[in-house]
């Protein structure tokens, strides 16, 4: 093994057969895979790198890069719940250049540009369709913000593409994404409890195209609590968040992509959704901070395109976020004043302050000071979901639980209000369901332990 090792450090370029399923769709057990070692400097996260841990070699994606205070990846198998933990350069063996499959050799990077392009032609097609109907809605996050903010195509496969769409209009983009041959997805945990669900935040529409799988959720409302309940006025009441929602739809603005305008959320807004939706999952997700930091980092605030012939006024969103002539206050102290309205500091605080630990984003500290937890308890809470393993993934039904479990403890509401969700059917059901469940996980496990007799 050692002979390998060696052999691999002074080669340039190798070559070696995939196994196991971590890293499907884009590596298949059997492929060759072919690896060149670069300098550590140039190495970027979504890099599919060569690893050796443990005495043993594997190939997974750089999800976060520390090269400022001391040099280490965090690379996870895109399958893999858990991440590999810190892994430093003389771990790195090589990096992927280029995979053969069926004797064809292709670049996973090719595959990447192949489903966001395929992606964009169905983004602006359904885009081009609401527009034709006077259809109200505005893209929260997915390829199009990826691209505008990035700049390139993205460096993996993207899941979704996220679209607020306004209330009274939700039938009509709903005719027109089943007109172009999507269908519905059920993602309720059961069908007793999608029938007591007393309304509907989130939907999904998903097409096979070209062996790639497009899917459109669209969102009724700014979502950030649990989309398998209903109302859970108890806990946040449903008035603040139709008046968000109105906000964001209001607020929108164009911007302008490969020749083709999007309407994105105003960057408060967006900065104030991702940070929302951060909190949604749990606060786990390192692509979701990093995408987070890169918006405060180089956000443009632009005019209307459409309405304006002027030159584009570009400006990086950290300056303009502490300075802009003719304003009173600066936009970090409108984002704060928006944050307090809504009560909203108990869940984005967490997510603002993981942004200053994993990757120094420029947020000001007057900014989290005027949206930090005053609640002594709440505030230890807070603390202890500031340690939370940002690159690890949890179970469907796990997350389910935290997120409700941090909905209740982060809510601004009263705590004998708070206890009132518990009469809601919805929550009853859910409870109930999930100790069954359990309960039948153990009477599995206790029937498979093998039985003995004593004489």
């Amino acid at each position: 093994m050692k002979k390998i090792f060696n052999s691999f450090l002074q080669s340039k370029s190798f070559s070696l057969k995939a196994e196991g399923n971590s890293m499907l769709p884009i590596l298949h057990s059997g492929d060759v895979v072919y690896f060149r070692k670069p300098p550590f400097k140039k190495i970027k996260v979504n890099n599919l790198v060569l690893i050796r841990k443990d005495n043993k070699l594997f190939t997974h994606r750089a999800i976060y890069k520390n090269d400022k205070k001391s040099n280490f990846l965090i690379t996870k198998g895109d399958n893999n719940p858990e991440s590999d933990g810190k892994i430093y350069p003389r771990q790195i063996i090589g990096k992927v250049v280029k995979v053969k499959r069926e004797g064809k050799e292709f670049d996973p990077n090719n595959i990447y540009l192949l489903q966001s392009s395929l992606y964009l032609q169905e983004i602006i097609k359904i885009k081009f369709l609401f527009e034709k109907q006077n259809t109200d809605f505005v893209f929260l996050k997915g390829l199009p913000l990826h691209l505008y903010y990035e700049k390139e195509h993205p460096r993996r496969i993207y899941a979704d593409c996220d679209v607020l769409v306004n209330k009274k209009d939700f039938q009509r983009a709903e005719k027109i994404l089943l007109e172009q041959g999507y269908k519905k997805q059920d993602s309720s945990l059961t069908n007793n409890l999608k029938k007591i669900k007393d309304k509907e935040s989130e939907l999904a529409y998903y097409k096979i195209i070209n062996g790639f799988m497009v899917t459109f959720d669209l969102h009724l409302e700014v979502v950030f609590m649990m989309t398998q309940l209903g109302r859970l006025e108890a806990l946040y009441p449903q008035k603040p968040i139709n008046k968000l929602t109105e906000e964001c739809l209001k607020t929108k603005r164009q911007v302008k992509i490969n020749n083709e305008f999007f309407q994105i959320l105003d960057t408060k807004y967006l900065i104030l959704y991702l940070a929302l939706h951060f909190f949604h999952h749990n606060y786990r997700g390192a692509f979701r901070l990093d995408f987070l930091d890169k918006i405060i980092r180089c956000g443009h605030l632009e005019r209307s395109e459409r309405s304006s012939d002027q030159r584009e006024r570009n400006t990086r969103f950290a300056g303009f976020l502490t300075r802009k002539a003719g304003f009173e206050m600066t936009e970090w102290e409108k984002m704060s004043q928006d944050i307090v309205e809504f009560k909203l500091q108990n869940f984005v605080y967490p997510a603002f302050v993981l942004l200053k630990k994993y990757y120094q984003t420029p947020i000001p500290k007057s900014f989290l000071k005027s949206i930090k937890p005053t609640n002594s308890l709440t505030l230890k809470l807070v603390n202890s979901l500031i340690n939370t393993n940002i690159f690890n993934d949890e179970p469907r039904v796990k997350a389910g639980i935290n997120r409700f479990k941090n909905l209740f403890f982060l809510s601004p509401e009263p705590l004998w209000r708070k206890i009132v969700v518990f009469m809601n059917i919805q929550v009853i059901y859910s409870v109930i369901w999930i100790i069954w469940n359990k309960a039948k996980k153990l009477l599995k496990l206790k029937d498979a332990y093998p039985k003995h007799s004593y004489h």
